[in-house]
């Protein structure tokens, strides 16, 4: 493993991804950030959208005293908006619990909304420094592939978990799981790998052997319209925010987001499944006396 962790890191020195949240001994806030920001969304979207997020919130105790409204409005074009939400509640509880320090212990950051078993691991890597074995979709596929098993749907997480811990260099888990990510970006990809780029193919025994043609069967998502539903909730909220008021009639909403004439179905749709979800996890307000849909304040 010695080979591996020396063979990883001389390529992460020399070849590494810029990013603006990544540089030697970052700012635990701008960890914290990158990490929300990088759920389901693309590194390249976040490169764009973090520095401007930052200089408007620029530390934990001015983004706790933002709105809802405010906090959804900053999140455009981020995707997912109710990430925005558990963000702003994250950093009030790190304020009101902490003292406005992102903690430094597991339990603490796990604790936190939106913080998940990845997300506190990374934070304790990356900002904290911390020695701690790390383990996204991407770290997970590497493991497999570097064991023998070219698709990662037939590896055990506990076999996975355990090489994770073997892996990773003392003193180096930042470097290394920043590396391995940038792998994963890069060479060893979830349907095809290019096993000739990668600097790890010498020591991976699934090297030149990663075959993804068979597909699996994916589940459908709920969906109006062949589009998915979670797609819809995205633009009403992406027209929400061009109103002027942040607000709109549900018709002209409506209209507006389906870009084409509404039949009762379409109406039906909407009271039922996307304006309740929205409600739901406090993105928007309905005033059902005067059928106006506005942005959470």
């Amino acid at each position: 493993m010695i080979e591996v962790q020396r063979t990883l890191l001389e390529w992460y020195a020399r070849d590494a991804r810029s990013f603006p949240w990544r540089y030697v001994n970052p700012e635990p806030y701008h960890v914290l950030i990158s990490e929300y920001m990088l759920q389901q969304t693309q590194t390249q979207r976040i490169a764009e959208r973090f520095p401007v997020f930052i200089e408007q919130y620029p530390n934990v105790q001015i983004l706790s005293e933002t709105t809802k409204q405010e906090i959804i409005m900053a999140w455009q074009g981020l995707g997912y908006n109710n990430r925005a939400l558990r963000l702003r509640e994250c950093a009030i509880t790190i304020v009101e619990k902490f003292g406005g320090i992102i903690p430094d212990t597991y339990d603490e950051l796990i604790s936190l909304p939106g913080i998940g078993p990845y997300t506190a691991s990374a934070i304790m890597a990356f900002a904290h420094g911390k020695d701690m074995a790390i383990i996204d979709v991407n770290i997970f596929r590497i493991y497999a592939r570097l064991m023998g098993i070219s698709d990662p749907a037939d590896a055990k997480k506990s076999m996975i978990a355990s090489f994770a811990d073997q892996a990773y260099p003392r003193g180096k888990a930042s470097e290394w799981h920043q590396a391995l990510m940038d792998v994963g970006a890069r060479w060893c990809k979830a349907k095809h790998a290019l096993c000739n780029e990668c600097p790890l193919h010498i020591h991976c025994k699934s090297a030149f052997q990663v075959n993804m043609q068979t597909k699996k069967k994916s589940r459908k998502e709920p969906s109006h319209r062949d589009v998915p539903n979670r797609i819809w909730r995205g633009r009403t909220i992406e027209c929400l925010r061009n109103r002027p008021l942040y607000a709109e009639s549900k018709e002209l909403l409506l209209s507006a987001i389906i870009e084409h004439p509404v039949n009762e179905q379409d109406i039906h749709w909407f009271d039922q499944t996307i304006l309740p979800a929205l409600v739901k996890d406090s993105l928007i307000e309905y005033d059902m006396h005067t059928h106006i849909v506005s942005i959470a304040s």
